[in-house]
């Protein structure tokens, strides 16, 4: 009987430890404030996410990185993968470090950050510190990738098809949109989403 009751308290005592622990740990970026979901977890209405929210797209490890405020871009399945689709501009500074490197981070924030990521979407980083800037934390991935502290949905991406759109096949109102704006024609950037995570 004192064996028994040795052993029963042995294994309680594991089980508390173990449900003490997050489950994630072993995948969770720097921020303990995060937590790993699946991508089909993702309760927020995409369209509104993206288009009227905005995100912001990053691309680079530390000391060389970029970042962007996105508007455009897509959620859903391509061969059988959960996948983020991104939209950047071949003149953005970040286009580089998407070409460079082979995953990318989308993050969402709250709606107290909307004038940071205005200023993400009008300064360049090839003029100065936008992070700095913003004033956000830079957390990095176990893959190395970057997120910020402010943020409150992370999406982490590796690439799987990149793609220049074809001018000839564009829609005329889009062609006359690239003449009218300041912007070369974007690549489009299809992820496979291999970490989410929320607060």
């Amino acid at each position: 009987m004192k064996r028994v009751l040795i052993v029963l308290f042995a294994a309680l005592s594991i089980m508390s430890c173990t449900k003490n622990k997050p489950e994630t740990a072993a995948e969770s970026p720097a921020g303990k404030a995060w937590q790993e979901i699946a991508p089909d977890e993702i309760d927020i209405n995409a369209v509104k996410m993206i288009d009227k929210d905005w995100m912001v797209v990053s691309a680079g490890k530390e000391g060389d990185m970029n970042l962007m405020t996105i508007s455009w871009g897509s959620l859903g399945e391509l061969w059988n993968r959960p996948v983020m689709t991104v939209y950047v501009s071949t003149n953005r500074y970040t286009h580089e470090f998407m070409e460079k490197n082979d995953c990318f981070t989308v993050t969402h924030f709250p709606e107290s950050m909307r004038q940071k990521l205005a200023y993400l979407g009008r300064v360049s980083g090839r003029d100065e510190d936008k992070v700095a800037g913003a004033g956000l934390t830079v957390e990095f991935t176990e893959l190395g990738n970057p997120i910020y502290a402010e943020a409150d949905l992370a999406i982490e991406c590796r690439k799987i098809y990149a793609q220049q759109f074809d001018r000839d096949r564009l829609p005329e109102d889009v062609r006359q949109w690239y003449e009218n704006s300041n912007l070369d024609i974007h690549y489009f950037y299809v992820g496979e989403i291999v970490h989410v995570w929320k607060k």
